[in-house]
């Protein structure tokens, strides 16, 4: 039996940097030579502390043809740990050995030659920042550390321009009393933000969406009025997510207004009691970068 799940990849240039400094002086960093470096070390020697934890740079694989490297990196956890469970018997926890882990495995594609790392998300193992801290360790300075500093969407305006379906727009708002709402009563989001009163919350989330109809659209004059109110209530909307199409064709593409990091979504088809293998994953990334490269290469204004 399986079933789907939809992954998010996020781009990134990787740069080595001093490590007191805020990316005043980037310089762009050549990861494959970190990869080369962690290559000849045994798994255990490539093994660093992550909070109370550990991380590794568990496997990886040069693709020849691209100039890519398929990297899959783990978080090593000894901590709450689930229990397995039968139909028709109790659930029994789970017991390690002193030397077995929980693995929480991340994917990555890094292009040798734009020095662009298209990493998976997955909130369960490393972070963007985790990864940086693991990536500096294994460079081993005590003066520069080696940074993934997002690639910005610098064509969201156009995106949004060309859409001409809205399928599905979340927002998250910052709803404790104490906040100070500038320009509120101006904004459609006040009687909402009144009702999320009467709770008492600090967040809420909202959510509009066509549901499982695979025709049709969101209204599309309320969906450019909330976004001009998203500007002015500074603050209030902490988050903002649009799915868009250009026709019905095209597939649905989600706009995140708020991070403005550059990113998409891949679908993956999992088997039920299996885990995805690592090259499974680096395809599905790989893939989706090659279909991105072009306009990640125009924000970086970098020719391809």
């Amino acid at each position: 039996m399986s079933y789907t799940k939809k992954v998010r990849i996020e781009y990134y240039q990787v740069v080595i940097a001093p490590k007191e400094e805020q990316g005043d002086n980037d310089k762009l960093f050549h990861l494959e030579k970190l990869i080369v470096k962690a290559s000849k070390l045994r798994i255990q020697e490539r093994t660093y502390k992550y909070y109370q934890e550990d991380a590794r740079l568990d496997q990886f694989e040069y693709n020849k043809l691209d100039d890519y490297w398929h990297l899959n990196f783990i978080r090593l956890r000894q901590t709450k740990i689930p229990s397995t469970a039968k139909k028709d018997a109790v659930a029994e926890p789970m017991k390690l050995a002193e030397d077995e882990y929980i693995g929480e495995d991340v994917t990555a594609v890094y292009d040798c030659k734009n020095h662009i790392l298209a990493l998976q998300r997955n909130r369960d193992s490393l972070s963007s920042n985790g990864l940086e801290e693991y990536l500096t360790q294994l460079y081993d300075s005590d003066t520069q550390g080696i940074y993934l500093r997002p690639i910005l969407a610098t064509n969201i305006d156009i995106r949004l321009e060309k859409a001409k379906i809205y399928k599905k727009l979340t927002l998250r708002f910052a709803c404790a009393k104490n906040k100070k709402r500038k320009n509120i009563n101006k904004s459609s989001f006040s009687c909402l933000l009144e009702y999320f009163d009467s709770f008492d919350p600090q967040v809420a989330t909202v959510t509009m969406s066509l549901g499982h109809i695979k025709k049709g659209s969101l209204d599309a004059e309320t969906i450019k009025e909330t976004l001009k109110s998203i500007e002015k209530t500074e603050d209030l909307v902490t988050g903002a997510e649009l799915n868009i199409k250009n026709s019905e064709i095209d597939p649905v593409e989600t706009i995140d207004l708020f991070s403005m990091k550059s990113h998409d979504f891949v679908t993956i088809k999992l088997e039920k009691l299996e885990t995805i293998s690592f090259i499974e994953m680096a395809d599905q990334i790989r893939m989706k970068y090659k279909n991105s490269r072009k306009s990640l290469l125009d924000s970086l204004n970098i020719e391809g």
